[in-house]
């Protein structure tokens, strides 16, 4: 499946977060979240162990180390859309390109989506859900590094506090479609 057909944007906001998929609280806030966004823009899910969150995490070079999760906010036009039905990027058909290649060049087409890492991540994820939830973009209020700093303090205690998994957790029952690398988990079984 190309990479673009993956990622599901429909017109409009498109909200995906890409998550430590092992990590046992990452994973409850993730279903959390999910619970609680029952409205547009329905937000996606994709691991940062996963094929779809390593080429998101390459191509828009972020760092691949787990410590952060990433909110990518794209804005899609109908004109986008109509426009770039189709959407196939315009390669040399006398070379030999590597998949990395090809879904780098597919991810060109698509605009460049606003990028949040760390707690500005989490921050912009409440806006998404259900009230009461966005009443917690309050935070914002606080400098950035001290924010930061207690989210890298938090995600450095993370495994040792709440544990991990062996692999990716399977999503709840229903929830299938929020999740980009669903299909991923399937063939791996």
């Amino acid at each position: 499946m190309r990479i673009i057909n993956a990622l599901k944007l429909k017109s409009g906001l498109n909200i995906i977060v890409l998550y430590d998929g092992v990590c046992n609280i990452c994973n409850s806030s993730i279903q959390f979240a999910m619970k609680r966004n029952s409205k547009p823009p329905i937000v996606r899910y994709a691991s940062l162990q996963s094929k779809i969150g390593s080429c998101l995490i390459n191509y828009y070079k972020l760092p691949n180390d787990l410590s952060t999760s990433v909110l990518l906010r794209y804005h899609i036009s109908d004109d986008f859309l109509i426009n770039n039905r189709n959407l196939s990027p315009v390669l040399d058909k006398n070379k030999d390109y590597s998949t990395d290649e090809v879904i780098d060049a597919e991810l060109s087409l698509l605009p460049q989506p606003e990028l949040f890492m760390k707690s500005d991540a989490s921050l912009e994820l409440v806006k998404y859900l259900d009230y009461p939830w966005p009443i917690t973009y309050i935070f914002k209020i606080f400098p950035k590094s001290f924010r930061d700093g207690i989210y890298d303090w938090w995600a450095r205690n993370r495994y040792q506090n709440f544990g991990k998994t062996d692999s990716c957790q399977a999503p709840m029952s229903g929830w299938e479609e929020r999740i980009l690398d669903w299909k991923e988990f399937q063939s791996s079984e």
